[in-house]
């Protein structure tokens, strides 16, 4: 056993009963689940076969079974899965289902497509609105109705006409996702008295790794399993619940208090990660959330002289991508001959990371984007936009571009009147000669195409919308199922994208590069990782750089409730305290999104006015 801290051994030597494990950044939880196992089965003589560690990814499940393995020359036969995985196991150890019948995701959106047929719905082919449609229904799953609360009338139609037809569909072929796992094994439990008390006498030592990720079905679960004895042992941080659009519900950890009045509760006090300066202002922020386990964190590490964390806020998205990207060059020169520091990237919204990842791009740097194949430019909207820029840098013209674009907007012209070889604007207009109205049409989106040309990005974007009128097309074709908002949003992400290129030509080439990428494997993890926070939970760097720091950015425009803003305050919380060494916070004053700071900002004790400049 490694050497452990007081309060650290308290938790691995605790016997029986339920107990909580508040497990802040960078206390070294792990360390007390691995050791906690083997106190039981050494010192407490446990047959290993009768404990259970749970996990919410594969990958903790692994890295958890690993680290165990490390620490012993025996093969104990301790059970570590995630939930979904261990759930599912009993569900076929009871004959109920076999592992061909689990729901890929192309079968699912197969089955779906199906069921949106049968219910008369036109979008049985459109695979965005499929996924989306995919979600909605592991919500419901779920039972997490709140999230369901906002949704357009549109969203909601399609929902309830399409939610039966499709659990139908997949009860006859006999199949089984990820949500049914939960919910079948948790009615199996609930439902036979032979059953649940086979797996009691299994698992009568159950470790819960990030307790705050449990939603009320893994809850329940969990608590029909330990039985009376109550060998419950959770592990985890109130604090850093980010996942509530998966159910995860922080409330839980405090429902423990309740339903276990003999709940023994450990706080991990030592930080072992974060320099004193950065816990500070995370402790300040995260004080603003109410109904919290109050924790109160100590560092280990020293404080680092003349670096504190450093908040600067910018003019607009590009002087904050410069600034950004100056001081990647500028941590990564500074590094010493051995290993190189590592740098975090964090974001809330991808859009903020597009200029960066371009000027990373351009000047050699490399980099790894965990979010990287988010497939852009392959959304149709934006796909119409493409043509058009491409039709006018290409005097020849590509007959597949000017197809797409012929009637977007509409305009009344037809493809026959596009020669199949040969092709050249004379031939088209003449097919429509004597049409008045037909010819000028044509004449006008040639001319469109023309003034395209010698435009920067954003013009020809803004003209592409508003000059042609292409918006009013895309709202109506593409986002009639969604907000407006919405909409706003996917336009606004554009935009900021064209503002980098002073030509379309430019702005094509980069559009080309961005295709590859998301044909390509992701490359070997970089010294500079792009990634957005819900992404970053449970890494760590030596330098954090958070970007996008505005209000309606961060917290979002659709964050509306209490509730939603302590969640997007955790988030924060949690990308502050990815730091090993230094921290900095960039954020824009005047944006589309917003016009002032990010309230975090303040709250964490940060002076909202501090204006940056390049380096």
């Amino acid at each position: 056993m490694i050497e452990l801290n007081e309060e650290q051994r308290r938790a691995v030597r605790h016997r029986d009963g339920p107990m909580l494990v508040l497990a802040g950044p960078g206390s070294g939880k792990t360390s007390v689940i691995v050791n906690r196992v083997l106190y039981l089965i050494k010192d407490e003589h446990i047959d290993p076969h009768n404990i259970l560690v749970l996990t919410f990814s594969k990958y903790a499940a692994l890295q958890m079974q690993d680290r165990f393995i490390s620490e012993t020359d025996i093969s104990y036969p301790v059970t570590f899965g995630t939930f979904h995985a261990v759930f599912y196991h009993i569900l076929k150890s009871q004959g109920m289902y076999g592992t061909g019948e689990i729901l890929t995701g192309k079968r699912k959106l197969g089955l779906l497509a199906v069921a949106v047929k049968k219910a008369g719905l036109d979008h049985h082919d459109d695979a965005e609105r499929l996924s989306r449609l995919l979600e909605l229904i592991s919500i419901r799953k779920m039972g997490c109705y709140e999230l369901l609360e906002d949704l357009s009338d549109d969203e909601k139609n399609d929902l309830e006409r399409v939610y039966e037809p499709y659990v139908r569909l997949c009860r006859n072929e006999n199949c089984i996702d990820f949500d049914d796992m939960i919910n079948e094994c948790l009615k199996a439990l609930k439902g036979n008295e032979k059953i649940l008390a086979k797996w009691r006498k299994r698992f009568r030592y159950i470790l819960v790794d990030e307790f705050q990720d449990i939603d009320g079905r893994q809850y329940e679960a969990m608590r029909l399993l330990a039985g009376r004895e109550g060998n419950i042992f959770c592990v985890g941080d109130d604090d850093q619940s980010i996942y509530s659009f998966r159910g995860a519900d922080p409330s839980v950890m405090m429902k423990l208090k309740t339903d276990y009045p003999g709940l023994d509760i450990v706080n991990l006090k030592t930080n072992y990660r974060c320099p004193p300066e950065v816990i500070l202002h995370a402790k300040r922020l995260i004080r603003y959330n109410s109904d919290r386990f109050e924790k109160d964190q100590h560092c280990i590490k020293k404080e680092i002289c003349g670096k504190s964390p450093e908040y600067k806020c910018f003019g607009n998205p590009q002087e904050e991508a410069v600034y950004c990207v100056e001081l990647i060059e500028r941590i990564l020169g500074n590094a010493s001959t051995g290993r190189a520091a590592s740098i975090g990237v964090l974001y809330r919204s991808s859009r903020s990371a597009h200029q960066i990842e371009a000027l990373l791009r351009r000047k050699g740097i490399a980099y790894a984007r965990k979010d990287r194949n988010d497939g852009f430019y392959a959304k149709e909207w934006v796909k119409d936009i493409i043509a058009y820029l491409r039709l006018s840098q290409d005097v020849s013209f590509r007959t597949g571009d000017l197809f797409r674009v012929l009637n977007r907007p509409y305009r009344g012209l037809t493809r026959e009147s596009v020669p199949g070889t040969g092709f050249d604007r004379g031939s088209m207009l003449g097919y429509y000669a004597g049409m008045d109205e037909l010819s000028s049409s044509c004449r006008k989106m040639f001319d469109d195409i023309d003034f395209i040309r010698e435009l920067d990005g954003y013009g020809a974007f803004n003209y592409i919308l508003k000059g042609i009128g292409l918006e009013k097309y895309i709202r109506e074709s593409y986002f009639v199922s969604c907000k407006n908002e919405d909409a706003d949003h996917a336009f606004l992400e554009l935009a900021d994208r064209a503002r980098m290129y002073k030509s379309v030509g430019e702005w094509l080439e980069d559009i080309e590069k961005d295709e590859e990428n998301d044909r390509e494997e992701p490359a070997v993890p970089a010294d500079v990782s792009l990634m957005t926070i819900h992404g970053s939970k449970g890494l760590e760097f030596d330098n954090v750089i958070m970007i996008g720091l505005q209000e309606g950015v961060f917290p979002g425009k659709r964050c509306t409730t209490a509730r939603q803003m302590d969640e997007e305050r955790r988030l924060f919380y949690v990308a502050m305290t990815r730091c090993r060494e230094r921290l900095w916070l960039l954020g824009i004053r005047r944006d589309g999104y917003g016009k002032r700071a990010s309230r975090f900002i303040s709250e964490a004790g940060f002076d909202t006015e501090t204006v940056g400049s390049i380096i």
